[in-house]
């Protein structure tokens, strides 16, 4: 699981240096990765607002198979999939969006809390820079020790900074070719600092960090507050617990989790919180249950035509094969004979049809004259 967070984390990297090289920031590169991977689940979020419309169509005919096969679970289940298959529908398929965030979530927070590695891609084991990150943590005015591996190439960078505003290099006894090796570094860390607050720093209530805190705790709730009174769910009850009310307690969670990680994660959870309304917007505007609904039963209704007129048009065409069949056919002897045996066999049958009716003629006469 480590080894494929890492990967996930290194991808994210290069995508966040990318920005970072074209911002000369991380806050901003931050805000434009996430509008980055929001553009590309969109058409995720599309489907699975098509999911739920037609989940929403197809409750009445669920209701239905209910009543019908309530006490039968097996033939009911049976039902319920052969319905899934006509309609086209598949009710795990909404769940693609949400499961996807997890892992860009978990891949961008390995990304911001092992840059070193996974950010700017550094061998930090080997060679001249791998003796040069050992001198840095030695040095415990500038270096500050934490209990978890993770934040360990944060301090790294922080550490690296405080040298350089400390006096340089130099003064600290790096050799050329050590301070060559943490440039780098040195040149990342300026990147770090958005509107006055250090990213990689962790929230605490002296911290200027605390205040993206409030932004995601606001942003949580309030964005999930949009979205439900956009969908209309504002005013539904879901498990004894409205849903505004289940914005707030994310939006505590949220802010609760923020005071554990870099600030850097806390930008993130705030800009994706303020971009989810606004797909929802969007979504209700074009891609709403009602309009969903339309266009599925114009299509049904469209097929229906079609298969109508594929089965007209088939027993239309057999008619005509019918009707163009010939009454009588020759025996297959017949058709083998050459013609001028044909005309014989015809002109004999003239010839003993007319003797044959000579004949009856005769007999016709004699009995004529008996009678007289």
């Amino acid at each position: 699981m480590d080894a494929f967070l890492n990967f996930i984390g290194s991808i994210f990297g290069y995508v966040l240096m990318f920005f970072n090289n074209i911002f000369g920031n991380f806050g901003v590169a931050i805000i434009a990765f996430t509008i980055f991977t929001r553009l590309l689940m969109f058409p995720l979020t599309i489907k699975q607002q098509k999911t739920s419309a037609n989940m929403q169509r197809m409750q009445p005919k669920m209701r239905e198979l209910q009543e019908k096969y309530g006490k039968d679970k097996v033939k009911y289940n049976e039902e319920v999939q052969k319905l899934y298959e006509r309609e086209g529908a598949s009710p795990t398929a909404g769940c693609l969006p949400m499961l996807i965030q997890f892992p860009i979530f978990y891949g961008l927070y390995r990304a911001l809390c092992m840059p070193l590695t996974c950010t700017l891609h550094l061998k930090i084991n080997e060679g001249v820079l791998a003796n040069a990150i050992e001198r840095v943590k030695s040095l415990s005015d500038v270096y500050t020790s934490t209990t978890s591996a993770y934040y360990s190439q944060i301090n790294v960078i922080e550490a690296v900074r405080n040298i350089v505003e400390n006096g340089g290099y130099a003064k600290y006894g790096f050799s050329a070719a050590e301070a060559a090796a943490l440039q780098p570094i040195e040149e990342v860390s300026r990147n770090f600092n958005f509107l006055g607050i250090d990213l990689l720093s962790v929230a605490e209530f002296w911290n200027p960090a605390i205040i993206l805190t409030f932004v995601v705790f606001i942003a949580s709730a309030g964005g999930m507050y949009l979205s439900n009174k956009l969908t209309g769910m504002g005013a539904q009850v879901a498990g004894g617990c409205s849903p505004n009310m289940m914005g707030v307690m994310m939006g505590l969670m949220s802010a609760w989790i923020s005071f554990t990680v870099p600030s850097a994660m806390a930008l993130y959870w705030s800009c994706t919180s303020i971009i989810a309304p606004c797909q929802t917007v969007i979504v209700q505007k074009f891609y709403n249950a009602a309009i969903l609904n339309a266009k599925t039963e114009a299509q049904r209704e469209a097929k229906i035509r079609l298969e109508e007129s594929e089965i007209i048009r088939s027993v239309n065409a057999a008619k005509g094969t019918r009707k163009f069949e010939p009454v009588y056919t020759l025996p297959p002897a017949e058709i083998s004979k050459p013609a001028a045996e044909k005309k014989k066999s015809s002109g004999k049958k003239k010839k003993s049809g007319s003797a044959a009716n000579g004949k009856k003629n005769s007999s016709a006469d004699y009995q004529g004259k008996k009678k007289k």
